[in-house]
C-alpha cells in the first residue's frame, strides 16, 4: 500500500496528483486509468480491478491511499465547528471517548476521520453518522483496521484490510 499526503493551495487537484504519483510508483501506471463510481459514490478503476484507491482533501491538505485491498481515507483541517456537532454525529460510545479526551476538536476529528475512512473503505456514505461505529482508538479486531494520522493542523485516518503504510508527505 502507498499512502501519500501533501499541503497545497489547490488540495483537490493535489489529491489527483498524489494518485498519479502513487499509481506510477506502486503499479508502473503512467496515467490515471478511467474512473467509475459505485452506487454510493466510491471511486474505482473498472479496467484495473486489482488496484484500489481513495482520496480526501480538506482546506490545504490532501491524502491518497492506493493498495490491493479496499481502502478509505479521510483528512480534516483542524478548525472549530458548531459545538452541537459532536452530539449529532457521534455514537454514545464515541461521545464518551470524546469527552474522556477533553471534548476538544482534535478528539472530535480523530473520531470523525475514523468514521469517514471506515465508510469510504466499505463503499458507503456517512448519511447517518450515528449508525456507523468503527473501532475506537485502541480497539482491535472489529473489521478492517483503522489507523489514525495527524499533523500540526490536520487529523486523518486510513481504513483497510491491508497493513497501513507509513504516511509520506510529498511536494506536488
Amino acid at each position: 500500500m502507498i499512502l501519500l499526503g501533501c499541503e497545497s493551495a489547490d488540495a483537490k487537484a493535489a489529491a489527483r496528483r498524489l494518485l498519479s504519483l502513487a499509481l506510477e510508483e506502486g503499479y508502473g501506471l503512467t496515467a490515471i486509468p478511467p474512473i467509475s463510481f459505485g452506487p454510493l459514490g466510491k471511486p474505482f478503476f473498472p479496467d484495473c480491478s486489482h488496484v484500489s484507491f481513495n482520496l480526501s482533501h480538506s482546506g490545504p491538505y490532501a491524502l491518497c491511499a492506493v493498495g490491493r485491498a479496499a481502502v478509505g481515507v479521510d483528512i480534516e483541517a483542524l478548525r472549530p465547528r458548531s459545538t452541537a456537532l459532536p452530539g449529532r454525529v457521534l455514537t454514545p460510545d464515541e461521545y464518551r471517548w470524546y469527552e474522556a479526551q477533553g471534548a476538544d476538536w482534535p478528539a472530535f476529528y480523530t473520531l470523525w476521520t475514523r468514521k469517514e475512512s471506515w465508510c469510504k473503505q466499505q463503499g458507503r456514505g456517512v448519511a447517518r453518522p450515528q449508525a456507523v461505529r468503527p473501532p475506537l482508538p485502541g480497539e482491535e479486531g472489529r473489521g478492517p483496521a483503522v489507523t489514525g494520522l495527524s499533523g500540526s493542523a490536520w487529523i486523518g485516518a486510513i481504513c483497510s484490510e491491508e497493513s497501513a503504510a507509513p504516511l509520506r508527505w510529498v511536494e506536488v
